[in-house]
């Protein structure tokens, strides 16, 4: 990771109230390997803006009396502890409860809470056990769920303060974005910095890196942080026009089908986009076996904006179940813009006007398969709804099997958000 180490400005260091932190991320499914812990890394990086460094983190499973002893010991340890997980409404959630005890207070109930949580059902009948949410330490902040039903917390103590936050990646990012760091922010005296941000998808490092250096404006100070997929850059310095000129300099470089505004997530843009336009996806995969549907419903109510699937990796699928003509994949090729633009129009023909937007997907992953004219790596992706022409890109991939698929997926739920706008 790299944080604004380029055409660095003459800075002081900043003075914290929280001379350092602890984060303790609770759940079986991590200490169990089922799940990989991304919070630590998240909250690390976020407080280390800041300037609070982080001293520890740490993965328990769901005991309680371990949770205790480690939520006091970190307490010892560190000035701000931060919890994650354990704020659900069954019996093995059981922050609140912790957290209360490590901290000698009581727990409170608060109406405003439970009425939050019936809003948010949108009146359907709610579980008793769903009450346990609308309690929470005597005195502490509430910090708000934009996202989910779990409500976190900030409760000070005689050396500092323990903040909970809810396990689900989305609920957990939102609520530090909106609640805890204007929170964090307050206590420290920081000025909320002039910054824009954007997200490269399907770039490397070096080459994005290139075009910063080369758009830059005097005084500009960006930095980098490189994901599996994605690297999120952020522009300081400047004016906001200043940093906008720059970011537009940049899209330049890279069509901008690559660059999107904001710190964003593909799969959470996609689904949202369909979700506040009242769209239906289906989808006909060939070479990502299904992954663009796999990453949609890896998310929470999929179901409102995925129709369906279908893999039809064999030609003959493809005119079998998808009705692409024989003529076609005989002519064009499997791997070809005519040939994805049928697997469309096919998809969303068999959902029976179920689905409104239909995305296809057609390429040679490798490591065998490739010819001169159609090498390894390269991939056909078509969008198409039920009132617009289809958009159609091909792309070029390097590296392993694998990672060509996973970035066929990405370059798909790309190109959806690209149709949907």
């Amino acid at each position: 990771m790299t944080f604004f180490q380029h055409r660095s400005i003459n800075s002081s260091p900043r003075c914290s109230v929280f001379e350092s932190a602890s984060i303790l991320c609770v759940g079986n499914e991590l200490t169990e390997g089922t799940t990989l812990d991304r919070h630590g890394r998240y909250l690390s990086r976020t407080l280390g803006e800041l300037g609070i460094p982080v001293r520890k983190i740490a993965l328990i499973p769901d005991e309680r009396d371990l949770f205790l002893s480690e939520v006091k010991a970190l307490m010892q340890q560190s000035g701000l502890v931060i919890v994650t997980g354990g704020l659900g409404p069954t019996s093995d959630d059981l922050t609140r409860d912790v957290v209360a005890a490590a901290l000698g207070a009581e727990l409170e109930y608060r109406e405003e809470l439970w009425q939050e949580l019936q809003v948010r059902f949108g009146g359907r009948q709610i579980a008793e056990a769903n009450r346990r949410q609308a309690f929470i330490p005597a005195g502490s902040v509430v910090l708000k769920n934009i996202v989910g039903t779990a409500p976190g917390f900030m409760t000070d103590w005689g050396g500092g303060c323990v903040v909970a936050l809810p396990g689900p990646p989305r609920e957990l990012s939102a609520m530090v974005d909106q609640s805890l760091l204007p929170l964090l922010r307050q206590r420290l005296g920081i000025r909320v910095e002039a910054v824009t941000r954007a997200t490269a998808f399907l770039i490397p490092e070096s080459e994005l890196e290139e075009a910063l250096a080369a758009a830059a404006f005097d005084q500009a100070v960006w930095g980098t942080r490189v994901e599996e997929y994605r690297i999120a850059f952020a522009l300081r310095g400047g004016t906001e026009q200043d940093r906008l000129g720059m970011l537009a300099r940049v899209v330049q470089f890279f069509d901008g089908f690559r660059i999107r505004s904001g710190e964003v997530d593909p799969v959470a843009l996609v689904s949202d986009r369909l979700r506040d336009l009242g769209r239906v996806l289906v989808t006909a995969e060939s070479c990502t076996g299904g992954l663009v549907a796999k990453l949609i419903t890896d998310l929470p109510r999929s179901s409102e904006v995925l129709w369906g699937g279908v893999v039809s990796y064999c030609d003959t699928a493809k005119s079998g179940i998808l009705r692409v003509s024989p003529a076609t994949l005989g002519e064009h090729g499997a791997v070809s813009r005519q040939t994805v633009e049928a697997m469309a129009r096919g998809a969303l023909a068999i959902s029976d006007g179920q689905a409104s937007v239909a995305v296809a997907v057609s390429g040679i992953a490798g490591p065998g398969g490739g010819t001169v004219e159609k090498p390894v790596g390269t991939v056909w992706i078509a969008v198409c709804g039920d009132t617009r022409a289809a958009l159609t890109r091909a792309m070029h991939f390097y590296g392993s099997r694998e990672q060509v698929r996973r970035r066929s997926a990405v370059a798909a739920l790309l190109l959806i958000e690209d149709y949907l706008t």
